[in-house]
């Protein structure tokens, strides 16, 4: 045989070889270790993702459904914490099983959570040992991965989009993907091209915006999991506890920033206290409604997920400046008190879940301005030393202006509400 002849043989052979699968370097986690399609991350792959379903013992139907992934030998399934959160609060009315492409079923025990992060660990007797591996490894910005779940109970499927590295303005940290999740993928693992676990799914703003948590807080939790080596975790007390340093560490980076300001008529007033923060605002001055109106809101763009009538951990204020030369000094009295009195909360939560807001009023002196002041707390019922915290003011001082300022945080502990209303209003000032 001549040389040319010999490698074009040489390529055929090439040609017809069997393209690369899961190999036997990671047979304990059973990863992918080439660089594969999702047509064999899938195959290779779904036997270690699972439905996971919360039940109602009642009438013995899915009341929830998600999906969650095996990340050890011994069992151990991760999932989101909203997808399990409705049993961790009525264990007597719910159970929770996982659902296996083959068919087979059991029921899981919830062993530790992260509220913050929206993750759970939980644990069922299953066969076999093999397993997803949590990856170590970086991503580039444009990298390929796959996120695989149970969308609307349809059937388990897997999602191609690209890596977008995290949110810039967040302050819960996610990472942004490319891809459609849709309900019924939350807990279910994305992958990269190796078949290992870079994030959690977790929600989506549509429009294939999709988030995910980044795995160092899965790897995390489970170091938590095995710290607690079997033994019984009170969960709600477990819950109280993350919520209480996570705003201890938020409320300390925010009470120690330099906040921007804005002018807002004649007063100088907060605006993004931080870049996880959005403002807007629109002004309305229509002939028939004898004033102008002007508003401007801002926020915290992240919440933390307790119950599905029960989130906490946002922030947010709102100005509504009034200004009139049609209305006498009594006709604007009764308009400016009307509005003062309206409130503006956000602070949604169940009787079971909180208190009543207990409120006293007083009138403060800033120094720039006379401001009437009603600061209100209402307790959280389970989770001890958490309050919400709502704080509405007035200036006073003029016939025919006013400002209206209405402030609202959910989460925290009383003296850092207290501080941070203080500070609030110390920057708020008067330019006449």
């Amino acid at each position: 045989m001549n040389k040319l002849m010999w490698l074009l043989s040489l390529v055929a052979t090439c040609l017809m070889a069997p393209a690369m699968t899961v190999a036997g370097d990671a047979a304990s986690t059973g990863a992918v270790t080439a660089s594969v399609s999702a047509e064999d991350i899938y195959r290779d792959l779904q036997d270690r993702i699972f439905q996971v379903q919360v039940i109602d013992i009642a009438s013995n139907k899915k009341m929830t459904i998600g999906t969650g992934f095996r990340v050890s030998a011994d069992g151990l399934i991760a999932t989101n914490y909203h997808v399990v959160a409705e049993y961790l609060h009525a264990p007597e009315k719910y159970r929770v099983e996982y659902l296996a492409q083959d068919g087979s079923s059991g029921i899981v025990k919830l062993r530790d959570i992260d509220v913050i992060h929206d993750l759970a660990v939980v644990q069922a007797q299953l066969p076999g040992e093999t397993f997803l591996e949590l990856t170590s490894r970086s991503l580039a910005k444009g990298a390929r991965i796959y996120a695989i779940g149970n969308p609307h109970d349809l059937g388990m499927s897997i999602v191609e989009g690209n890596y977008n590295g995290l949110l810039e303005k967040s302050l819960y940290e996610k990472i942004l993907f490319s891809g459609a999740l849709n309900p019924g993928m939350s807990g279910g693992p994305a992958l990269n091209r190796r078949g290992e676990v870079i994030g959690i799914n977790v929600s989506t703003a549509g429009n294939e915006l999709s988030f995910l948590v980044p795995v160092h807080y899965l790897r995390s939790l489970l170091a938590e999991v095995e710290k607690a080596a079997g033994q019984e975790i009170d969960l709600t007390q477990r819950i109280a506890q993350q919520l209480t340093a996570s705003q201890q560490r938020t409320m300390t980076q925010l009470l120690r920033a330099k906040w921007k300001t804005m002018r807002l008529g004649d007063a100088e007033v907060p605006a993004e206290l931080e870049t996880y923060f959005k403002c807007w605002g629109q002004t309305e001055n229509k002939p028939e409604m004898l004033y102008s109106h002007t508003y401007s809101a801002c926020a915290s763009q992240d919440s933390i997920y307790i119950s599905d009538h029960f989130e906490t951990g946002s922030l947010d204020f709102r100005y509504d400046l009034l200004n009139t030369d049609k209305l006498n000094s009594m006709q604007f009295y009764n308009l400016y008190t009307e509005k003062f009195a309206e409130g503006y909360s956000t602070n949604q939560a169940d009787k079971e879940d909180v208190g009543n807001y207990r409120c006293n009023t007083r009138f403060v002196d800033t120094g720039s301005k006379t401001w009437k002041a009603v600061l209100c707390f209402r307790a959280y019922k389970k989770l001890a030393g958490l309050h919400d915290m709502a704080l509405s003011m007035a200036s006073l001082g003029s016939d025919n202006s006013g400002l209206l300022v209405n402030v609202n945080a959910s989460g925290l502990n009383r003296e850092n509400a207290m501080a941070l209303a203080r500070k609030f209003m110390e920057n708020i000032t008067w330019q006449n």
